[in-house]
């Protein structure tokens, strides 16, 4: 068997390689990414991959049977080959490299998903041209391939109307980017009583500071009256920082471990126009914390609970989240860390995919000024402000 590795800018590239120097019979036993040095100091980085293939080489065409005699005893069954395959060890994810070719096949299967969708666009793309480039700006930006269609449909229905320059034409692929996800001011027209926001998510995503940054906005800017509730009872300095705040703020804190505490401190702060719920973080991996946050709450009504996801956190990650803390009736997500996030087509798959609205952004460590309002126009530019995936 012949064995050669590869190494290209693009999968398309080290496929082509590899068809031209082993054929198209060639086997591909294994992928991986990797960055490419460039310049004379190797200062320089750009993503890359790397191919192994293998053909077996032609067989004699001439090959002649040796003739040796063969003893009866060499006819008889191996026992083993004939094994029921039903029955053979099923402890195959014990074998050491079983993980390593799991991960190898499932990046090889990723990188040929991404070769047939980087494949040429819809033929009547072609007669526009400025369509067809951010067509596939959005396929490198990793966009999920049903709002691909949609948009595309947008597009068409978009094109009946003659288009002059081209900020038009900006607006035309723009908008069914903008109309695909729902945003909202969670902050009523009309209160009756003491809103309750709840911010619930995994650890670490910025629950605490969100929080900070909104009872800031509300106290001073809005001139609300704020009251602030800490559940989180695990993180250590949890608490403390929120005190911080508050004493900044010049606001009270307290603190609750049981559903009546919860219930007797809403009743303390019944006088408040906002009452804002920090929560300890939660692992999506189980859900059990999650049925917890169900039974604190279970008491409470007209609560409005914030999902707070972080922009830096992978799309698997993201969606399992959701579909995890989505025990609770969710009111809106928080995306925080937008100002540290690379690629923001995650999170905008999710938007669409979900259709829960998003109503704040975080995009940095500053209380209150770091805090947006999110807004269609915001989340769009988001996404096109985002480098192309992988070696897209």
């Amino acid at each position: 068997m012949k064995l050669k590795t590869y190494v290209a800018r693009t999968l398309k590239e080290a496929l082509g390689l590899v068809k031209e120097e082993l054929g198209p019979e060639a086997v591909i036993l294994s992928t991986r990414r990797l960055w490419l040095k460039q310049g004379a100091l190797n200062l320089h980085r750009q993503p890359g991959v790397e191919v192994t293939a293998a053909i077996d080489p032609a067989p004699l065409s001439h090959a002649q049977p040796l003739g040796l005699p063969i003893a009866d005893r060499d006819f008889r069954p191996n026992q083993a080959l004939y094994r029921d395959p039903l029955k053979l060890p099923s402890n195959r994810e014990e074998h050491p490299g079983w993980a390593r070719w799991q991960t190898e096949l499932q990046e090889l299967k990723g990188l040929v998903r991404q070769l047939v969708r980087h494949s040429d666009s819809p033929a009547w793309l072609a007669h526009h041209r400025e369509l067809q480039i951010f067509y596939r700006f959005l396929l490198k930006t990793g966009v999920d391939d049903n709002f691909l269609s949609n948009w595309l449909e947008n597009i068409k229905r978009g094109l009946a109307q003659p288009l002059n320059n081209a900020q038009n034409w900006r607006e035309l692929a723009l908008r069914p980017l903008m109309n695909a996800f729902e945003v909202l001011n969670p902050w009523p027209e009309q209160q009756e009583g003491a809103q309750i926001w709840t911010f619930i998510g995994p650890t670490g995503v910025g629950k605490t500071t969100t929080i900070a940054k909104l009872a800031a906005h509300f106290s001073l800017a809005e001139k609300k009256n704020v009251g602030l509730i800490s559940l989180d009872n695990y993180r250590l300095g949890a608490q403390s920082q929120l005190e911080a705040y508050a004493r900044i703020i010049g606001m009270s804190l307290a603190s609750a471990a049981e559903p009546p505490e919860l219930m007797q401190l809403i009743d303390k702060f019944n006088d408040c126009d906002l009452i804002l719920i920090d929560t300890a973080g939660r692992s999506p991996n189980r859900p059990e914390l999650i049925s917890e946050l169900y039974r604190l709450f279970a008491g409470l009504s007209g609560v409005r609970h914030h999902l707070v996801l972080s922009a830096t956190s992978e799309e698997m990650v993201l969606s399992k989240t959701i579909n995890i803390f989505s025990m609770l009736p969710l009111t809106s997500y928080v995306v925080t860390k937008v100002d540290e996030a690379i690629n923001f087509s995650g999170v905008f798959n999710l938007l669409c995919r979900h259709r829960t609205p998003v109503s704040y952004l975080t995009t940095g460590q500053r209380v209150p000024e770091d805090l947006e309002l999110a807004s269609r126009r915001r989340v769009a530019e988001l996404l096109l402000n985002s480098p192309p995936l992988g070696n897209a």
